[in-house]
């Protein structure tokens, strides 16, 4: 069984954060904007997860890829397909 001290021992996550965000009403004119998902300076470098969207959990992480294949799409000038069997 993983408790909040697991979480944080093995992935140094504040105060045993197992998700991505706390969302409460002091931060979420803030927390709830996706964050950029790139650095300035890195060159073909992105980032996707449950750390770059507001939530956290695997939903969370596939739209958050979801989001960047996207951005790299219109980047591309190629049309974006999402195909659902």
């Amino acid at each position: 069984m993983a408790t909040p001290l697991t979480f944080e021992r093995y992935t140094g996550n504040w105060q045993g954060s197992f998700e991505g965000w706390l969302i409460t009403p002091a931060n979420s004119h803030v927390v709830m904007k996706p964050m950029p998902q790139t650095l300035p300076g890195l060159e073909n470098f992105y980032m996707c997860g449950q750390w770059v969207e507001p939530g956290g959990g695997l939903p969370t992480s596939i739209m958050s890829g979801r989001r960047l294949i996207k951005t790299l799409c219109k980047k591309d000038r190629r049309k974006f397909r999402a195909v659902v069997d």
